[in-house]
């Protein structure tokens, strides 16, 4: 089938995987790398204004995380704070080795720097289950007694369902069962989107990213509560204190908080804006495919719409979506780069780790992601649903 010409209007619904960023944001960056171009670690008057340039964004971040400046470290975004969080905190207790907390439905960028612990470092290994978007209390319980732990790893929002785990709770019951052990939370989905604080919660590590809230692509940062032990994995120029060396991309870090900046200021509309959309897209598609199966529990991101059409696969669906310009994905964006990895690896993992959610096999091989941002519209979600309604019919009366 042809795909709709290019001049028809686009429709993008893969937010989760990123999102277009502000004009603001772009405009920003573009002065700082006229203006900000120094190397921040210079002392002359070039790099000082660089330096400037990198407090201001670090404090504005900090601000918004109820934390201070010097708590924020700069990444090239959240895979990188995942791994140096989980390596960094761990290897800092490499002396008197306990055993990782994860759950079973986390980004790849925490499941497989987990698995490399274990394998690379002979590191004690457990997982939570998420069965039905319920985190089992009960189970992460029995291994927070079961020995010394070094560190527990759990997301807020999930990336591909958007089911939120109780952060507050866990650390609740990691401070009455096993008080000190760091917690970390990656809260890509979640940053400048709902509320994310990690003072409250007793959170000890959070990782954020900026392409996520109409920032740049290359930057991110890692929360870490002032005096938790981290060992740095980049050895270098000593940059963010130590902990991640490398010349920090000014430009890119303004952009960030650029995008922080214009998104928390309305966070709590945007919130409600956003769990319309989702609720249109549900009416719809339960009006025009009756028997779509939504993903989609109570309490659940408002950003984010996880949906099976029975006798669809996901693989079908996503081309016919992208021939008629209209977006949206079949799992997180990170899973669809592994045919480049080279051989031995990558482990393949079931679709959307929807079957650890408790979805069966074949549903989640008929799964899309559709994710929102405050820039969609009404409109975007009603061509979705009938575009994807029309590709049901026509693979159904094939």
């Amino acid at each position: 089938m042809m795909g709709m010409p290019v001049d028809k209007p686009l429709t993008y619904l893969d937010n989760a995987a990123t999102t277009p960023p502000y004009p603001e944001v772009l405009a920003r960056m573009h002065e700082v790398m006229m203006d900000g171009w120094g190397n921040p670690s210079s002392p002359h008057v070039v790099g000082r204004r660089a330096k400037e340039m990198l407090e201001e964004s670090r404090a504005v971040i900090a601000g918004v995380l109820g934390v201070d400046a010097d708590e924020i470290y700069f990444t090239s975004g959240s895979t990188e704070s995942n791994n140096l969080a989980i390596r960094g905190a761990c290897l800092a207790q490499r002396e008197n080795p306990g055993k990782i907390i994860t759950s079973t439905l986390e980004h790849s960028s925490v499941t497989r720097t987990v698995r490399g612990m274990r394998r690379d470092h002979d590191w004690d290994c457990r997982y939570v289950d998420a069965l039905d978007g319920g985190f089992d209390m009960e189970q992460l319980a029995e291994h927070l007694q079961d020995g010394p732990t070094s560190l527990i790893s759990v997301m807020r929002v999930q990336n591909e369902t958007g089911w939120i785990f109780p952060i507050p709770e866990i650390a609740q019951l990691r401070d009455e069962l096993a008080p000190g052990v760091p917690l970390h939370c990656d809260a890509t989905q979640a940053f400048c989107k709902m509320p994310v604080n990690p003072r409250e919660w007793g959170v000890q590590l959070l990782t954020a990213g900026a392409h996520k809230i109409g920032g740049p692509r290359g930057i991110g940062i890692l929360y870490v509560q002032r005096g938790l032990p981290m060992h740095t994995t980049a050895f270098g120029g000593n940059q963010e204190r130590g902990l991640r060396s490398g010349t920090e991309p000014v430009f890119l870090a303004v952009g960030m908080a650029e995008a922080v900046r214009i998104t928390a200021a309305h966070m709590e509309t945007d919130m409600e804006y956003a769990a319309s959309l989702r609720e249109r897209a549900i009416e719809g598609l339960k009006r025009e495919i009756p028997d779509v199966v939504v993903h989609a529990p109570e309490g659940g991101s408002p950003y984010i719409l996880s949906v099976s059409v029975p006798g669809l696969p996901n693989a079908v669906s996503v081309k016919y979506l992208s021939g008629r310009r209209v977006c949206v994905s079949r799992a997180s964006a990170c899973e669809e780069n592994h045919t480049t990895v080279a051989p031995g690896t990558w482990r393949p993992k079931h679709p959307l780790s929807l079957q650890a959610a408790g979805i069966p096999l074949r549903e989640g091989k008929e799964t899309l992601r559709v994710s929102f941002f405050h820039r969609n519209t009404p409109e975007d979600v009603d061509r979705f649903v009938a575009v994807l309604a029309q590709c049901a019919r026509e693979m159904r009366e094939s």
